[in-house]
């Protein structure tokens, strides 16, 4: 009966509530265009850090029993920086507190704070509140590189600075594969091909740019070395991206249409791809992946059922971030060790951005997942065709690709970031339409003639 209910006020609220409380808390402000410099910094350092200096874990829980390694407390100091940094910022200027709250921004925000509210079931309180306390001032600081009125002129030169401190963090292991004969995935990265994609794009779509062709051979070199077999698979998303940024409503339908195919497509072949040994060869070959791999989507097929049997009874989660990263807690040890090995005991991640919205807080995640990826579309509607096609490409991907990666629903990533920069390149072109439509709506507002017949006169 309690899930009963829960289920029924959820539907509520998403179908009643929520779109009065998002006019209601939507804010206007200008845009930010902050200096370009710290939030760059600070960001690029917090989100490659990890590649150059961490402590690895043989323990899911190690962090509960064993406390913070050295790289823990170097990105509690980042992060904690990061926030001295947005406090300077506000008591500057306090609208920029109001950007988060903004349109297409506001659904996103609304779901970070449910994932703070989630701290009060959730299996490891503390852990839920730093990793939400985490992902609010990264996406802040991401508000703060990305919403500026030229963005979309500047797009594709700030991604390819993002671009390029990846590359240098991870040169070493780049050289080391090479040398091996590895180039597809020489630096493997589930996260950096979103970026990579995001910078081809704004650079094609995006306005006219003199680095254009330097700037897609980065995009393309980055896309390779990062490349993961799900990442590759989720460009076919482009063509039903197009469709949808179309203007024409019949178009749009088909496109969204052959997006779900795609998708189901792209499940298909995750789970099932051993059933189609000549395409399994292929991939193998141009992915340079072991089949065993590619056939078992890396052992997320096996995973999957469990880590869903374990969270199936919490329709409002566990707590965001850590029914994915303590997932033991949810399920007995040997449960896992007998069903999926040792090593899986030790899996941190449901790898999978919709279960981890659905472990951290249920059904109101699962339908967070679904706003904050259908509102950005929705919104760039009314933008020039460039950003419609960005945002739609952008989106779609990362809905494909979200099948193998925590997307936006576990941790901050440069998946957030990458989702940011698209949303802030659909709100400025929105306001450059809406700035365009004020003056010819005051040119033609009718003039009274002198006559007070009420007969409209030309406005001069």
């Amino acid at each position: 009966m309690l899930n009963a209910l829960i289920a029924v006020g959820v539907a509520t609220w998403f179908t009643v509530a929520y779109p009065v409380l998002r006019r209601r808390l939507a804010t206007h402000p200008p845009s930010g265009g902050a200096p370009l410099f710290w939030p760059l910094t600070l960001v690029v350092v917090f989100a490659f850090m990890p590649l150059v200096f961490t402590v690895p874990r043989e323990d899911g829980n190690a962090v509960l029993e064993q406390g913070l390694t050295a790289s823990n407390v170097v990105t509690i100091v980042l992060t904690g920086l990061t926030a001295l940094y947005l406090i300077v910022k506000v008591a500057a200027d306090r609208r920029v507190l109001l950007l988060p709250f903004a349109m297409p921004y506001l659904p996103f925000t609304l779901m970070i704070g449910m994932d703070g509210l989630s701290a009060a079931w959730s299996i490891v309180p503390t852990y839920t509140l730093y990793r939400t306390a985490e992902l609010a001032v990264f996406t802040l600081a991401s508000i703060l590189i990305f919403d500026r009125p030229d963005i979309r002129r500047r797009l594709a030169d700030i991604l390819a600075i993002v671009t390029l401190a990846w590359l240098v963090s991870v040169t070493p292991e780049v050289l080391q594969n090479l040398a091996s004969g590895i180039v597809f995935s020489s630096a493997k990265n589930n996260m950096m091909p979103l970026v990579c994609a995001l910078l081809g794009f704004s650079a094609w779509f995006g306005p006219p740019n003199r680095r254009r062709g330097r700037y897609l051979v980065l995009a393309a070199m980055g896309f390779v070395i990062a490349g993961s077999a799900a990442s590759t698979g989720a460009l076919i998303a482009v063509g039903p991206a197009l469709m949808i940024a179309s203007r024409r409503p019949g178009l749009r339908v088909a496109g969204v249409v052959l997006a779900l195919v795609a998708l189901a497509l792209f499940l298909f072949l995750m789970i099932g791809l051993s059933s189609f040994p000549g395409l399994l060869d292929l991939l193998s070959v141009i992915l340079q992946k072991p089949k065993v791999e590619l056939a078992n989507a890396t052992g997320r097929g096996q995973f999957w059922p469990t880590f869903i049997a374990a969270t199936q009874d919490r329709l409002l989660g566990s707590g965001f971030s850590a029914a994915d990263r303590f997932v033991q807690l949810l399920i007995p040890t040997t449960g896992l060790a007998d069903e999926l090995g040792r090593d899986a005991v030790f899996i941190s991640s449901s790898h999978n951005m919709f279960l981890s919205a659905w472990a951290g807080t249920g059904i109101v995640g699962l339908s967070f997942a679904v706003v904050t990826l259908v509102e950005p579309v929705r919104f760039a509607a009314t933008a020039d065709r460039g950003t419609r096609r960005i945002v739609a490409c952008l989106i779609l991907m990362l809905a494909l690709n979200g099948m193998t990666t925590p997307g936006l629903f576990q941790d901050w990533n440069v998946n957030v970031l990458a989702y940011v920069a698209a949303l802030a390149c659909a709100r400025a072109a929105c306001r450059e339409v809406e700035a365009e439509a004020v003056p010819e709506a005051s040119a033609a507002r009718p003039i009274p003639s002198p006559g007070g017949t009420g007969q409209a006169w030309p406005a001069a």
